[in-house]
C-alpha cells in the first residue's frame, strides 16, 4: 500500500510513479528512526516541531535533516532542504500518521505513544489553517492521534492476570546458594511484576477515588464545588492528573468534568486573569523547565507555570470544560513521563 499516493499532490501537483515510490520509502526511513527513540521526552519535542512547522509552514531542525536524508537516500540524490519545507513537513507528518494510526502492539508506552498522545494536545490547540490541503492532514493526523491515545489509556488499565510460581531450575555452573537465589527470582519474576502493575493500577484507583470525595484542592485551599467554573475546571483537571499513573481515560475526564457548567468560555489571557493568585499556587506544581522548552505541547501548563499567554491558540475562546479536559490531558502527559524517569 502507497502511504503518500494520497499527500503528495499537497506539494506536486502532478506526480509520477516514481516519484511517489521514493517518498514512500522515505517514509519507511522516519518510521524507523522515530520508533527507535528510547527518550519520551525526545518524542514530544519531535511532535512540539511538527505542530508547530504544520503551523507556520517552516521545518524544524528537530526532523528536517532527517528526513532531508531520507530522501537522498531513497534515490532522489538531487534533493536538498532549502525551498522544500512544505515537501518536509508533509513527508514527516505522514510518517507520524500512519504510525500513529497502526495497531498498539502493546499497552506498555512506546515512542509511538508518546508521539500520539503529543501531538493530540498540540494540534487540539491550534487554530484551523487557511490551506485546505495542509489542514485536512492536520485533521487527520489529530483524530488518530486522539483515537490512539484514549484506546491505550483504557487498555493500560487491564488488570494482568497472575501467574503460578514457575519451576525452579539451579544451574551446575554456579555455587548453591546463588544458585538458589538466581531460580528463586527467575521462577517468582513473572508473578511478582504481574502484582507490581496490579497494585500500581489499584493505588491509582483509591488515590482518584479519594480525591474525588474528598473535593478539595491545595492549591485554591478550599473545595472545588465552591469555585468559579473556570477555576475549578483548570484546577480539576490538574488535580485529577496528579493522581493518575496512565494517561487518562474518558472516566477520569467525566469525574473531573462533572459539575462544570457548559459555557464560561475564555481565551487563554483571560482564563490566567480568571485564576488570579491560584496561578502562582499551580504553578509550583509544574515542572517549569519541561514545559517551557515544548510549550506548544504544554501550552496551558506553560502559561500557567510562565504567566504568558502569547501562544499559537491562544485567543481561541474555550469553554471551561473544554479548559479542564486539556489540564487534565497535559497534566496526565507531564505526570507520566515524570513517573517513568523522565
Amino acid at each position: 500500500m502507497s502511504v503518500m499516493a494520497k499527500y503528495v499532490r499537497i506539494f506536486w501537483p502532478d506526480p509520477k510513479d516514481e516519484d511517489v515510490n521514493r517518498r514512500n520509502a522515505a517514509v519507511a526511513a522516519i518510521q524507523a528512526w522515530i520508533s527507535a527513540f528510547d527518550d519520551s521526552w525526545a518524542v514530544i519535542q519531535l511532535a512540539s516541531a511538527l505542530a508547530e512547522s504544520v503551523a507556520d509552514g517552516q521545518a524544524r531542525d528537530a526532523f528536517a535533516l532527517e528526513v532531508e536524508r531520507a530522501i537522498v537516500d531513497a534515490g532522489s540524490a538531487a534533493f536538498v532542504r532549502d525551498n522544500h519545507d512544505l515537501e518536509i513537513i508533509v513527508v514527516a507528518v505522514v510518517s507520524a500518521l500512519d504510525l500513529v494510526r497502526r495497531e498498539p502492539a502493546n499497552t506498555s508506552g512506546t515512542p509511538v505513544d508518546a508521539l500520539a498522545a503529543a501531538l493530540w494536545s498540540a494540534l487540539s490547540f491550534q487554530a484551523p489553517l487557511l490551506q485546505e490541503p495542509i489542514e485536512l492532514l492536520r485533521q487527520e493526523v489529530l483524530v488518530a492521534a486522539r483515537e490512539r491515545t484514549m484506546l491505550l489509556a483504557e487498555r493500560s488499565r487491564g488488570r494482568v492476570p497472575v501467574p503460578e510460581i514457575g519451576p525452579l531450575t539451579l544451574s551446575e555452573a554456579q555455587p548453591t546458594g546463588s544458585r538458589a537465589n538466581m531460580a528463586y527470582r527467575k521462577a517468582t519474576e513473572p508473578l511478582v511484576k504481574a502484582l507490581r502493575e496490579n497494585a500500581e493500577l489499584d493505588r491509582e484507583e483509591l488515590e482518584f477515588l479519594w480525591w474525588t470525595v474528598e473535593d478539595w484542592s491545595d492549591a485554591l485551599d478550599g473545595r472545588l464545588s465552591d469555585a468559579d467554573p473556570l477555576v475549578r475546571a483548570v484546577v480539576a483537571g490538574m488535580d485529577g492528573a496528579s493522581k493518575l499513573r496512565r494517561l487518562p481515560a474518558s472516566g477520569h475526564r467525566n469525574v473531573v468534568l462533572r459539575g462544570v457548567p457548559a459555557g464560561n468560555s475564555a481565551a487563554l489571557a483571560e482564563l490566567l486573569t480568571a485564576l488570579g493568585d491560584h496561578r502562582s499556587a499551580l504553578a509550583k506544581s509544574i515542572n517549569a523547565e519541561r514545559v517551557g522548552q515544548m510549550p506548544t505541547v504544554f501550552p496551558l501548563l506553560a502559561a500557567i507555570a510562565s504567566g504568558d499567554a502569547d501562544r499559537s491558540g491562544a485567543d481561541i475562546e474555550r469553554a471551561a470544560r473544554e479548559w479542564g479536559a486539556r489540564a487534565l490531558l497535559e497534566g496526565g502527559i507531564l505526570q507520566v513521563k515524570m513517573l517513568r524517569g523522565g
